[in-house]
């Protein structure tokens, strides 16, 4: 019968082995993270001093996660366009022209992107709709909502009450009066 037996010295080399490997992926140069800070795999320590604007430069609405306020031009061209439902509409009256304001919660540019915006005349009422698309970049888009607005003028016939109505039924539709 063979019977395997370890030796004393065999085994303190296997513990020596397993230490120093231990020892050496535990990253001991690494500073311990700031009191209260989140620590743990995948989190890292943000560098020190203040961010005063985002990349590019431009300045954003802290509410909204968009440039400018979450506001948003039109870029025809879009690949693969598509109608988007709109959350809310807001709406002021300059003249005989009403000045829409719509809002949407969508994706991240460049992987949507506002293309278009249609507006259907119908005895008084204007349904509109919003189209987004993506670039011809090919690139990886991250899952993140972000809320959106536009604003876009509407000609009317003159005095009267108009409906303001979602192309996708979303949102609630909204009476502009023009005196």
């Amino acid at each position: 019968m063979n019977v395997l037996r370890a030796s004393g010295r065999s085994l303190a080399g296997i513990l020596v082995v397993g230490v120093l490997t231990a020892a050496c992926s535990s990253g001991g140069g690494a500073a311990p993270p700031a009191t209260g800070a989140p620590s743990g795999p995948g989190v890292s320590t943000p560098p020190d001093g203040t961010v005063t604007s985002p990349p590019g430069g431009v300045a954003q609405d802290p509410g909204s996660g968009a440039p400018n306020g979450g506001f948003v031009v039109a870029k025809p061209g879009q690949l693969d366009i598509h109608p988007v439902a709109i959350d809310s509409f807001a709406a002021r009256v300059d003249g005989s022209t009403i000045v829409v304001t719509a809002t949407w919660t969508s994706g991240v540019e460049p992987c949507n992107t506002l293309d278009s915006i249609k507006v259907d005349p119908n005895a008084g009422t204007f349904t509109i709709t919003i189209f987004e698309g993506h670039g011809a970049e090919a690139i990886a888009c991250i899952e993140i909502a972000q809320v959106k607005k536009t604003e876009f003028e509407i000609p009317t016939g003159g005095p009267g009450t108009y409906t303001l109505v979602d192309g996708r039924g979303q949102a609630p539709p909204l009476q502009v009066t023009i005196g």
